[in-house]
């Protein structure tokens, strides 16, 4: 290692530093100050350093991947800073003669990082070239079925998430990549204390589809359950950009009972106007009957990417809403509380309006808290599933037509011989989902089930 010779009595800390996931050690305040200056009877012998335990030699610059885990002693005390943009540091050790921590990159470019060590006169730099961090990570605005809007951060370098939220406490933790199920992966929570633990999620293009042991917003005492979300980072910001035709599920979730709410809704006027086929036939909003007609204004919310729709002749009729761009296809989502009635959940998904029905794979939840593969085809469908006691299920629907004055991207479903039970289904490009019929002599009001298809 080649030394470089400095006269500099300190050199300040330039890099903010943030202990991703909790644990390690230094300031804990963020940043990390100088140690004082060493004796000038400090070691001039070079550090050691080792990437992953694994001892590495020159000042590099030294190739490493994101979360990998530094280490340099330099055998006395000594001064240490460190810089590099984009670069933050999980879990820092950071003593007087030692400095360890795992390097996350905040970017998906490559980026440079420094550590320097100082002992009197003697200056090491040691150099790393961190690769970019995984496309994936980053925060998504979140829709969960327990009628809360949260924003979850994700680091998959690290496996790291963290939920926040204006309403809700931080809650940070690790998840795994399912061994048997690739593509799907487990978050770690001591809130899971379910025999199975089904709170998984899926990523897809700037989607997250899964579940989370959120708070039970109709308990009367804190308590968790897996419970399922939808969640973005490519909302639309455009107002002209909502203008569709779109399928829509929906469930509200109370403290005694649960109910569905299938439709079909219009969004024009360059995103101003949102008419719903309110009728309890299910039509297309085109052949709805005039009177089931309802229509809402739509405004920009408070928040960028959320918008305001507003019932002109009930104003109090109001709902935030935002629509999620996965590619091509526009998602709608509402996550909310009824307006009256704190307790009881509000989730509303929408798809838009077509006539062609992919087939496909795909994974999901459901508010069972099941976790499930479904095999979509064109007549049919079949899903096996694990629920929370660690139980197995499958499931065969076969798929009706809404007939000819119902939406095309809709299905009916319905049970035969001794289950009576019924659900209709809706499919897109990206997302499968099947919610119960609002009937009260089905059993089946306020099921929902959402799947992102690969």
């Amino acid at each position: 290692m080649s030394r470089k010779f400095t006269t500099a009595a300190a050199v300040s800390m330039t890099m903010a530093l943030a202990a991703c996931g909790g644990g390690g050690g230094g300031s804990g305040g963020g940043g990390l100050g100088l140690f004082p200056p060493p004796s000038s009877s400090a070691s001039a012998a070079a550090p050691t350093i080792k990437v992953n335990n694994a001892t590495v030699q020159g000042e590099g610059p030294h190739a490493i991947k994101p979360g990998d885990t530094v280490q340099i002693d330099a055998g006395a005390a000594v001064e240490w800073t460190s810089t590099g943009e984009k670069i933050t540091l999980r879990s820092p050790e950071i003593g007087a003669s030692s400095w360890k921590a795992q390097l996350v990159n905040g970017s998906t470019q490559a980026k440079p990082f420094k550590v320097t060590a100082r002992a009197a006169n003697n200056a090491w730099d040691i150099n790393f070239e961190v690769a970019g961090g995984d496309a994936r990570n980053g925060s998504y605005s979140a829709f969960a079925t327990n009628g809360t809007r949260q924003t979850v951060a994700l680091n998959f370098d690290v496996g790291t998430y963290e939920w926040t939220g204006s309403n809700i406490t931080a809650v940070s933790g690790s998840f795994t990549a399912d061994a048997d199920q690739a593509g799907t992966y487990l978050f770690q929570s001591s809130r899971i204390t379910t025999a199975a633990n089904t709170a998984r999620f899926r990523v897809g293009q700037d989607v997250l589809v899964g579940a989370f042991p959120f708070d039970v917003t109709q308990a009367a005492t804190e308590s968790f359950a897996t419970q399922s979300f939808v969640a973005s980072r490519a909302l639309e910001t455009n107002q002209a950009g909502l203008d569709g035709t779109f399928n829509r599920f929906g469930i509200n979730v109370g403290s005694a009972t649960s109910v569905s709410d299938i439709s079909q809704m219009k969004i024009s006027g360059g995103g101003t106007v949102l008419v719903r086929c309110t009728h309890s036939t299910i039509y297309r909003v085109d052949n709805c009957p005039a009177a089931s007609l309802k229509t809402w204004n739509i405004s920009p919310g408070t928040v960028v990417g959320t918008w305001n729709m507003v019932d002109p002749a009930a104003p109090a009729d109001a709902a935030l809403f935002a629509m999620a761009r996965v590619g091509s296809e526009k998602i709608f989502l509402i996550s909310g509380k009824l307006n009256g009635d704190p307790k009881t959940a509000v989730f509303r998904i929408g798809l838009p309006e077509s006539s062609q029905w992919p087939t496909g794979f795909g994974y999901g939840i459901s508010t069972a808290a099941s976790w499930g593969k479904v095999d979509v085809r064109a007549t049919e469908s079949f899903r096996s599933a694990v629920s929370t006691d660690g139980s197995t299920s499958s499931a065969h629907n076969t798929f009706a037509t809404m007939g000819s004055l119902g939406p095309l991207g809709m299905r009916g479903i319905v049970g035969t011989g001794t289950d009576p039970k019924s659900y209709f289904a809706m499919q897109g490009s990206s997302i499968f989902a099947i919610v119960g019929a609002n009937n009260a002599t089905t059993g089946t009001n306020g099921y929902l089930q959402i799947n992102l298809m690969d």
